[in-house]
């Protein structure tokens, strides 16, 4: 069996190579005018042979150019059935794992690995879905883009065991339920094994917490920040007027292991805090907003006293804890700058939140008079007087 750069497949017998007895097209559809549509180029093709079944045939690339942007795909072939798996990230090789490494034998393959520009997944042959094996050993950490990190030594030794299991609870479903095919290669634990966490925020606002007791970076739990809002619609709020394409980016990150008590501070001014449950609950986050403003009238010059704040001593901000309410057209100035509202608006129904982190406060810095609120670039928390 050949691949092509028109996107074919032939096949050949090896006693009459005059031509090829069969050519595919396997992602060329015929168009009305009875020609083939032009198809990307297969890149590499793989034949295995089954004892029970249908030979299978695995290419990369080779689907049409009729849609854009289109992701990187596998194909599998099995008889009649033709599966397109889409990849996160270019293909760079693969290779399909047999039960014995003879061409003269039936091969009987079992999964496929796909090593890709950013990750290494392999999919599993024997199920008819052709479903992931989950990776024992996560390789991008960069799912979304990392932009805040923290590191804790000696965190409690019961931590790391449950935000495993509760992270277990949460994670995707699907999963081939067989072992990782991949064998070789052991890592010992180093001789300090004290529990050490790393947490990682991102810029699609979720939030990782990984243990780095030992020489990989294993993922315990996943948080997404960015349930505690509503979607912000398009040409709305600070991500129209900032141009912000992530309204929701992680910037710090505060915790304490021993409370569990979790702050996290987000690029639209606004701070969560989170309260670590091993049950679900039925809550209503409540949201605090912060109206700090400038009276240019109170502005003392350096030369009459030097450490006065621009800060006016009353009125200066007034925090209004209530349940989030929408944002009225009326919350504008009379010249239509945006004034006292978040640049995020809060969810205000009851939601069933499952175990874990739970959103039990979220503080909002408003927008003042036009101008969108200062960012927030120091955060502490105190669990012991509760601060």
């Amino acid at each position: 069996m050949c691949s092509h750069s028109d996107g074919s497949l032939t096949l050949w017998n090896l006693r009459n190579t005059t031509k090829p007895f069969q050519v595919t097209f396997p992602h060329g559809k015929i168009q009305k005018d009875g020609r083939k549509e032009s198809c990307k180029p297969i890149l590499k093709v793989e034949y295995k042979t089954s004892r029970n079944s249908e030979p299978f045939v695995i290419f990369s690339g080779g689907l049409s150019y009729d849609k854009a942007g289109r992701r990187p795909a596998l194909t599998i072939m099995h008889g009649k059935a033709i599966t397109v798996l889409e990849m996160d990230h270019p293909i760079v090789e693969f290779m399909v794992l047999c039960d014995t490494p003879y061409n003269n034998e039936v091969q009987e393959p079992y999964a496929v690995a796909v090593l890709l520009e950013k990750d290494l997944i392999v999919v599993d042959l024997t199920q008819s879905n052709f479903p992931v094996f989950e990776n024992p050993y996560p390789m991008d950490i960069h799912e979304s883009p990392v932009t805040c990190t923290a590191y804790f030594a000696d965190c409690p030794p019961d931590i790391i065991p449950i935000l495993y299991s509760i992270g277990a609870k949460h994670k995707k479903t699907g999963y081939s339920h067989k072992e990782w095919p991949v064998g070789g290669g052991t890592w010992t634990l180093g001789s300090h094994t004290y529990p050490e966490i790393i947490i990682t925020g991102h810029a699609d606002g979720s939030i990782k917490f990984w243990d780095a007791s030992a020489f990989t970076l294993q993922m315990l739990y996943k948080l997404k920040t960015s349930k505690v809002f509503e979607k912000p619609k398009p040409g709305d709020g600070r991500a129209a007027e900032l141009g912000e394409e992530d309204p929701f980016a992680v910037q710090m990150v505060s915790w304490c292991p021993h409370s569990r008590i979790f702050c996290v501070v987000g690029i639209s001014a606004h701070i969560i805090l989170y309260r670590f449950s091993k049950y679900e609950a039925n809550t209503q986050i409540v949201s605090l907003e912060v109206r700090l403003q400038c009276e240019p009238e109170d502005i003392i010059t350096p030369s009459e006293n030097e450490n006065n704040p621009c800060f006016s001593e009353q009125g200066s901000y007034s925090p209004q804890p209530h349940h989030q309410h929408p944002v009225s057209p009326g919350s504008r100035t009379p010249d239509g700058a945006k004034d006292s509202v978040p640049c995020l608006k809060v969810r205000d129904k009851m939601v069933r939140v499952p175990p874990g982190y739970q959103s039990e406060l979220v503080i909002q810095l408003l927008w003042v008079d036009g101008e969108p609120p200062q960012q927030i670039t120091s955060l502490d928390i105190n669990s012991a007087y509760g601060l």
